[in-house]
């Protein structure tokens, strides 16, 4: 091998030549180029926003004590659950709050809001029925501390023939409770608050709905885990979510949330099957799917009468059916979804299909093939298009049928992902999504806490941007979490220390691209979006976001920093 000599000159230059070479495929680079100068100031902004919420806040939190003692201090893209208390305090996350972020496509539709919400509606439902699969004392009638910790706990609204004929009524504080047997909500309460002095009924409840950091993050907590305590979850909600009053008061409150977390489009995820059929109030008549539709459309119309799309510029229904279902209930709902595109009312609102649920747990993609090809031809036939959203590359499994799902998005032309986590594993089928243009619906918080990867970081988003995958950033189902789109966001850019304002603008563009809106519908969220973005990037330059303890920072005017801020 030949002898090279080289100065320490030259081999900086060299260095800077091949972070430029990088830079240029960078999934942001089309925008850093294209940015006006409030932009680019703006992204100086956030860098220095990015530090001084580490100066101020991350390190002057108190450090957690680890195994024998050790001390860790707190930094960003730490565990979120571990960093949800400091989140909310940076001034990061206040720009979050502020930043208008196109569509959000990723939404079940049962599990949007703090839980809080629909427990104080069930408070006031004489109808509210509560069970557990085991009952709440020992022997001697005292609390069971264990069971409290460990029991499933599911709602419904029942009629009183139901109750008497099929459910029977006994209270889970009593000693020969069985499984299955019912008591009245309202009577739970208030046994709870005689019995119980550990936590109030409102916490207790609240707790039983949402993940905790200790279960999340434990030691021996597997994916698998995860996904147990997470269908538990979906269990408990149900029946809170699942009777007239509570569904269109909670599809209102969704909307509302949408307004006030800056979102400009919803595609939202409602599951459509006979057991999650809504109630009437008195528990003695179901809502079809029809009725349902029915629901979602005439809240959302209310909603527009007072908020005129000030924020909230449009909204389309995935409809959604169990990966567990035999593919003839799979072709039902396939005919069903049809029928609704067909519609004059619920047609504009009809996004696309998927299925949903554990994928390790329910049927892969290959087993509804016939039914699905059979699906397309109708809509062809039909005149319509309605897309595969599916579900897929949400696990960490390599070489197994839940893995190959990947294989049949591809084939069956699903014109976005959800989730794709193990996407970055596939690099011929990669490749190949990116020709046809599919788009990833990155959930951030979700795969952390199912046990997907340990912190954001490690997480395949960045795989997937660096080989420009387009992507974009969804809560999944944030009651369970904790969590808006904001975290998300926040998240994102905790994960990669040189993530960009026009990274955001990227993936925030790429959610309205690959939204299933018309064109018309399309330019019209893009166009008021743009004027938010501008407005928002000004806010930025103006220092709303700025820490008070911080000195006033001003960067030069139509500052052009080497692309986009890295060292």
């Amino acid at each position: 091998m030949t002898k090279t000599r080289q100065t320490a000159k030259e081999y900086e230059l060299l260095r800077k030549t091949i972070q430029k070479s990088e830079d240029v495929l960078s999934f942001d680079y089309a925008l850093f180029k294209t940015a006006t100068d409030v932009e680019r100031q703006a992204n100086e902004k956030l860098k220095k926003l990015r530090e001084d919420d580490t100066k101020y806040i991350y390190n002057k939190a108190e450090s957690r004590k680890g195994y024998r003692g050790q001390l860790h201090p707190r930094f960003y893209g730490d565990h979120f659950l571990s960093n949800a208390d400091i989140i909310e305090q940076t001034r990061l996350f206040q720009l979050c709050r502020a930043m208008p972020k196109g569509a959000h496509l990723h939404i079940h539709f049962n599990a949007n809001l703090l839980p809080n919400f629909l427990l104080d509606i069930a408070k006031t439902v004489p109808t509210m029925y509560m069970w557990s699969n085991v009952r709440l004392v020992d022997d001697q009638g005292n609390i069971d501390a264990t069971a409290m910790d460990r029991c499933r706990i599911q709602f419904s609204v029942l009629s009183d023939e139901k109750v008497r004929d099929e459910r029977g009524q006994r209270s889970v504080f009593d000693r020969s409770y069985k499984e299955g047997e019912v008591m009245k909500f309202e009577t739970f309460l208030e046994q709870f608050g005689a019995r119980y002095k550990t936590e109030t009924v409102d916490k207790w409840l609240q707790d039983k709905l949402v993940f905790q950091e200790e279960e999340a993050y434990g030691l021996l907590q597997t994916s698998a885990g995860a996904w147990e305590k997470f269908n538990a979850r979906t269990q408990m909600m149900k029946g809170l979510f699942n009777y007239r009053t509570a569904y269109i008061r909670y599809t209102k409150k969704c909307l509302e949330e949408f307004a006030d977390d800056n979102i400009q489009y919803a595609e939202i995820r409602p599951n459509f099957m006979a057991t999650n059929q809504v109630w009437r109030d008195d528990g003695t008549e179901k809502i079809d799917n029809h009725g349902i539709m029915e629901l979602i459309i005439d809240a959302y119309h209310d909603f527009q009468n007072e908020h005129k799309q000030k924020v909230v510029k449009g909204l389309k229904i995935i409809y959604c059916t169990p990966r567990s279902f035999k593919p003839e209930q799979v072709e039902t709902s396939l005919m069903e979804c049809l029928e609704f595109k067909l519609t004059p009312k619920f047609s504009k609102f009809i996004a696309g299909y998927d299925l949903v649920g554990e994928e390790g747990k329910g049927r892969p993609l290959k087993d509804f093939r016939d039914q699905f090809i059979h699906f397309k031809k109708a809509c062809q036939q039909a005149g319509q298009d309605i897309p595969f959203l599916f579900h897929c590359g949400e696990t960490l499994d390599i070489g197994t049928e839940t893995d190959g799902n990947l294989y049949d998005a591809l084939l069956l032309g699903s014109k976005r992902i959800g989730h794709g986590f193990a996407l970055p594993r596939h690099p011929y089928v990669m490749e190949q999504m990116k020709k046809q243009g599919v788009c990833v619906e990155v959930c951030p918080i979700s795969n952390e806490i199912l046990g997907l990867t340990p912190r954001i970081s490690g997480h395949s988003v960045y795989n997937l941007l660096a080989n420009n995958v387009h992507c974009t950033v969804s809560t999944d189902n944030g009651t369970l979490f904790r969590s808006r789109l904001s975290h998300d966001f926040y998240q994102v850019i905790a994960g990669k220390a040189d993530m960009t304002l026009y990274g955001l603008r990227q993936l925030i563009e790429w959610s309205i691209e690959h939204s299933c809106m018309d064109d018309a519908e399309r330019k019209y969220v893009f166009d008021s979006w743009k004027e938010m973005w501008a407005r928002f990037c000004q806010q930025i330059v103006d220092g709303e976001f700025d820490h008070p303890e911080s000195q006033s920072y001003a960067p030069d005017q139509g500052t052009d920093q080497a692309f986009p801020g890295k060292s």
